[in-house]
């Protein structure tokens, strides 16, 4: 490591320069106990002076307490500096408080109000949660040293923005035959997951003033992004059929953010019929539809929706997918399906946000290996095998319910990892339920969580409690549903 430190080699005492430069970041916080300092040889020849000058400095820091010599592991800041040090620290800080304030120039939106958690929650029925042990670590790993031990590996790859041209014909192919979109590899843009997506999607359509409008209730960060862009939000009311169409905004150049294979957080499907009404409405007022897929490899009986992407006549609908549900988020992959006359902007964009020169782009061995893990039938694996665990454990919720409440009335769960459960009249308040299954150590969920808006577009929205399953065992649901019901 290299000190931020300038000697100036006319002036006298250069071991007193060194000397008051370490000090001073010491004391200010910069270096901080317990860090290591470059050894004298290589500090000397990043200054240029002597190293008799460098360990003429280190002594005399070491005999006033601010550093301590470990033999045979090298220098480093003292864990217990003098008194002195941080009378010095906290002038730094006193001078450093009286700064002016920051002004963004981009609005924030404000942060929602978090749930108060008076127990740590043993049994988190947490929504969009995935379980690591479900992750594929053999297959990866092989995969991963196959990538490379080959003769083509080179992790110094910069990337490009679109992302791996592989990767992109891979999908290209997948989504042909699993989702019905017929789409070319150069209409596939790699993305770091759903809000890079939606990121991009904001530069491409959102100005100050365009309406967005968005399923209510729905994910309350999407809304606060698009607000972000300058957007007016427009929420619209979903039911069992998914968003009302007919409440659509109808100012031209607008922008429309659905889920239609599984509503967020309700899991309805939007109907045949709506799709249709829906991109008939995107033709009309000029405006553009963002789809994005939650869940749909999720699905435990019969077959996806057509996306409204397999659809479009019009070139109006950006699809956005992820693999953060099927594989996990962490892997930190998603992609972009655009029309053909949006990809250039859309690449201009994400090379806004994510180009850090001269590399950009998701990192290349991630990709690489995501491109192999669906091309060698891994992936079709690993979602047979996910399908069956997380079906068994969806089963195991509404089993304990039953036992345990009785009779219960829940959303259909075809697909996706949370329940909703719409409490009977005599049942307290969800949000009532919620703070006294805390209690018990049971996390639930409610739609006046944060992650969560406009529950209010939702008729009795207080009477609903969600559930997510993926990441307990089905003991584990069984003792928390049971739990649930004892606090009733």
């Amino acid at each position: 490591m290299q000190l931020a430190l300038e000697i100036d080699l006319s002036a006298a005492s250069l071991q007193a320069q060194v000397f008051r430069q370490i000090h001073g970041l010491i004391v200010s916080g910069r270096l901080r106990p317990g860090a290591r300092l470059p050894g004298s040889r290589a500090l000397s020849e990043q200054l240029g002076v002597s190293r008799n000058t460098i360990i003429l400095a280190y002594e005399t820091l070491t005999a006033e307490g601010y550093l301590e010599s470990r033999e045979g592991a090298g220098t480093y800041v003292s864990n217990a500096l003098p008194d002195n040090s941080l009378s010095v620290a906290d002038s730094f800080t006193k001078n450093t408080t009286h700064t002016k304030p920051i002004h963004l120039f981009v609005p924030v939106a404000e942060e929602a109000k978090r749930s108060t958690f008076p127990n740590e929650i043993v049994y988190d029925f947490a929504l969009e949660s995935t379980d690591p042990a479900c992750f594929p670590r053999s297959v990866w790993r092989r995969l991963t040293n196959w990538r490379m031990q080959s003769s083509k590996f080179n992790l110094t790859y910069s990337g490009t923005p679109k992302g791996l041209r592989e990767l992109r014909e891979t999908l290209a192919g997948y989504l042909g035959a699993s989702r019905g979109i017929s789409c070319s590899p150069d209409q596939i843009v790699i993305v770091t997951g759903v809000q890079q997506a939606l990121n991009v999607a904001a530069h491409l359509f959102v100005r100050a003033g365009t309406t967005v409008a968005m399923e209510a209730p729905g994910c309350s960060t999407t809304a606060g992004l698009f607000r972000a862009y300058g957007a007016n939000i427009a929420p619209v009311p979903v039911d069992q059929s998914g968003i009302v169409v007919k409440h659509l905004p109808q100012s031209s150049t607008s922008v429309a953010f659905v889920t239609p294979a599984r509503q967020y957080p309700m899991g309805v499907m939007l109907s045949a019929s709506r799709r249709e009404v829906l991109l008939d409405w995107a033709n009309q007022t000029d405006s553009h539809i963002v789809e994005v897929d939650f869940d749909t490899e999720i699905r435990y009986q019969g077959s996806p929706p057509p996306p409204l992407k397999s659809l479009d006549t019009y070139g109006r609908v950006v699809y956005v997918g992820s693999f953060a549900a099927s594989i996990g988020p962490g892997l930190r992959v998603g992609y972009m399906v655009l029309p053909p006359h949006l990809v250039r902007p859309a690449v201009q964009a994400v090379s806004l946000l994510d180009h850090g020169f001269p590399c950009t782009g998701v990192p290349w061995l991630e990709q690489a290996v995501l491109n192999d893990f669906i091309e060698t039938g891994a992936f079709e694996k690993h979602l047979r095998k996910i399908r069956k665990t997380y079906m068994a454990r969806r089963d195991c919720l509404v089993a304990a319910l039953q036992k345990h409440v009785g009779s219960v009335q829940i959303n259909p769960v075809h697909c996706g990892t949370h329940l909703v459960w719409e409490l009977p009249p005599d049942f307290p308040s969800a949000v009532k339920l919620q703070t006294l299954t805390l209690k018990q150590q049971i996390g639930v969920y409610t739609l006046r969580d944060q992650n969560i808006g406009d529950a209010d577009y939702l008729e009795n929205c207080d009477r609903y409690l969600l559930l997510g399953f993926a990441a307990l065992a089905e003991p584990a649901i069984e003792e928390g549903i049971s739990r649930l019901a004892k606090t009733l």
